[in-house]
């Protein structure tokens, strides 16, 4: 192990985190990254966005992503849902190595194994929030499973709202649409992406609960990307990185121990 690393493992262990890669039951992993190596431009110029990064990530788990700019997390995100691929290395969602799979594959998986939460909420403006919620699995064209639905817009508190459009729903209820979205098709992992960036406090945390009970009611596995130690102490794990490499974790965060993780990465 090089210097820099043994400077990043003791820095870790001094803001109370533990370093990433421990061995988990295999039986409880929905999704492994391994060694994954990717860069972007050439030669002088090449940037390595990630530079072998390995992480499992159990199920029925909250996980946040933090690190400052430019140190891979959104990149990392992308390649673990198949929205771009890597170098090299190896991605295993639930037994298959889809670094492997051709782009039809690739938009197949998406559709039918993967969630989405966005920043910007991503709803179709045209349709109401019942034809949101469903459009994945209409795309698919597959049988909306409706008691498996009517249980998600209940415990999301949408029932009242199914008919409106985007534009008549607050900031909070768009992004609780966005939950339902991805949660009827029942993915084996959900991704966020800054699920609260557009949410006033209150909103955000709502929706943040609303993702930490889908992990304890239904076994959801959720993967968030965030730069607030507020969201990421609703996980129950934060991975840190820098530099394109997974530095180390914080378990059971709280928001001082994030805030001291990240202080404590920066000083690296």
């Amino acid at each position: 192990m090089s210097n820099s690393s043994d400077e990043t493992g003791r820095a870790a262990t001094a803001a109370g985190q533990v370093p990433t890669g421990e061995a988990a039951d295999d039986s409880a992993i929905v999704l492994r990254a391994k060694g994954l190596r990717k860069s972007f431009g050439r030669a002088d110029t090449a940037v390595d966005a990630l530079d072998d990064i390995s992480v499992d990530f159990e199920s029925g788990r909250f996980t946040a992503i933090m690190g400052p700019s430019g140190s891979g997390k959104s990149t990392f995100m992308h390649v673990l849902a198949g929205l771009d691929r890597v170098d090299s290395g190896s991605i295993i969602m639930r037994g298959k190595d889809i670094t492997r799979l051709n782009d039809r594959q690739l938009t197949q998986l998406r559709r039918d194994r993967v969630g989405f939460i966005f920043q910007a909420f991503n709803l179709v403006p045209t349709l109401s929030a019942e034809q949101n919620i469903e459009l994945p699995v209409s795309l698919a064209r597959k049988k909306i499973d409706r008691q498996w639905k009517d249980e998600v817009v209940e415990r999301l508190e949408l029932g009242d709202r199914l008919q409106h459009r985007p534009h008549e729903l607050s900031g909070g209820q768009q992004q609780r649409v966005a939950v339902a979205r991805a949660l009827l098709t029942r993915p084996d992992v959900i991704f966020a992406d800054e699920p609260t960036g557009n949410l006033d406090s209150h909103a955000g945390a709502e929706v943040l609960s609303l993702l930490g009970r889908a992990t304890t009611l239904y076994g959801q596995t959720i993967i968030m990307v965030t730069h607030d130690p507020m969201a990421a102490s609703h996980a129950h794990r934060v991975v840190l990185l820098k530099d394109g490499r997974a530095t180390g974790e914080v378990r059971q965060p709280t928001r001082d121990s994030v805030v001291t993780a990240l202080s404590e990465l920066s000083a690296l």
